[in-house]
């Protein structure tokens, strides 16, 4: 009996988190070479049009270097399966892109479907804006889940308790890529200049060592980087598009 009331209750609790879930997407698209400027014009005004409230929000962004360099990211945010249950590939904006935008496009990748770790983020909420990103690409190895999260988790009690002014979103693939891919999103205004914790000169190894124990740094980030694949540790450099996004 006592088994199957906790079978119950842990299925309640896995339905629950799908419910909570904040899902995000994202594609890439590569501009024709001379391009840059009529494709600007073009998906601005279509932005204006279609996506003028935080329902239909969407988000640029463009790469500044690496393999990406100058190509666009557009971004949909802060949703949930209800919004996805209601999407229709042809719709009015969708018909519009096509007749009026796509035409600038030299190639772009499908869709990502992503979650958003909430319980591992900081700073990261519809109001929060920045001008520039850093974008750390990771792949996590089979059956090392826990000594991934263990680690970002702990790192966000630090920063919460020590007020940590940066800005970081982490993210992990659901579908439409390899599903232990995630990412971890560093908003900034100036470079150089990715936070700062209020009321002390000392780093986050250190804080980190005063809450989980002397060397918790050192032993928790070597178990989260033997939990990497090999060469799956990339950084890439975005910026905000604004004429290109929603003005909230």
């Amino acid at each position: 009996m006592k088994k199957t009331i906790l079978s119950i209750c842990l299925f309640v609790l896995s339905i629950l988190h799908i419910q909570a879930q904040e899902i995000w997407m994202s594609y890439d698209l590569k501009v024709k070479k001379g391009m840059s400027e009529k494709f600007e014009q073009a998906a601005a005004k279509k932005t204006r049009m279609f996506n003028k409230t935080a329902e239909n929000a969407i988000f640029t962004f463009q790469y500044r270097d690496g393999e990406k360099q100058g190509q666009y990211q557009r971004v949909v945010g802060y949703k949930d399966w209800d919004f996805m249950n209601n999407q229709n590939p042809n719709g009015k904006q969708q018909k519009y892109w096509r007749e009026n935008v796509s035409q600038y496009i030299e190639s772009q990748e499908g869709w990502k479907v992503w979650e958003r770790l909430v319980e591992v983020s900081h700073n990261w909420n519809p109001e929060t804006t920045f001008k520039h990103m850093y974008v750390l690409r990771r792949f996590i190895k089979p059956g090392h889940n826990q000594d991934v999260y263990n680690f970002l988790q702990r790192m966000k009690m630090v920063r919460e308790k020590y007020n940590y002014t940066g800005i970081t979103g982490v993210f992990k693939v659901l579908s439409g890529g390899n599903t232990s891919e995630f990412v971890i999103c560093q908003g900034f205004n100036e470079f150089g200049k990715l936070g700062e914790f209020e009321g002390t000169d000392k780093s986050l190894q250190e804080l980190y060592n005063e809450m989980f124990g002397w060397g918790a740094y050192r032993k928790d980030s070597r178990t989260y980087n033997r939990a990497l694949e090999m060469y799956s540790r990339t950084t890439q450099r975005m910026t905000f598009m604004e004429e290109l996004s929603t003005k909230l």
